[in-house]
């Protein structure tokens, strides 16, 4: 009987600068901004909109906040949470705007969602 030896594979070579990219972008928050929509005389949304204010979503879902106008700023437990500190008054809506994500973030929402 003949016995054959396994071929040594050659080791794949590390690239530490696509892991560090690959980390960095795995890992970075999503941005969005908070923006309000008003509605017009016949009461439909859309008609006029304000970024109020901007934020940053974190890995285990809370999110910083900060106010364009000023103010202190917010830590929510999630972004969609906006809805309680902005746009109460009668007449207008507020929604969260999602940045597009990182390039090449394999899946990461992109686009417009409301809070």
């Amino acid at each position: 009987m003949m016995t054959v030896s396994p071929q040594d594979p050659a080791p794949e070579s590390f690239d530490f600068e696509q892991e560090l990219y690959e980390l960095v972008r795995d890992t970075a928050p999503r941005f969005f901004a908070v923006v309000v929509e008003y509605r017009d005389g016949d009461g439909d949304l859309g008609r006029d909109a304000a970024v109020v204010a901007w934020g940053m979503a974190h890995e285990d879902g809370a999110a910083d906040v900060t106010r364009v106008g000023g103010g202190g700023p917010l830590r929510l437990a999630a972004a969609e949470n906006v809805a309680r500190y902005f746009g109460r008054e009668d007449g207008c809506s507020p929604r969260v705007v999602w940045l597009p994500a990182v390039a090449g973030s394999g899946g990461r929402e992109v686009g417009a969602r409301a809070a």
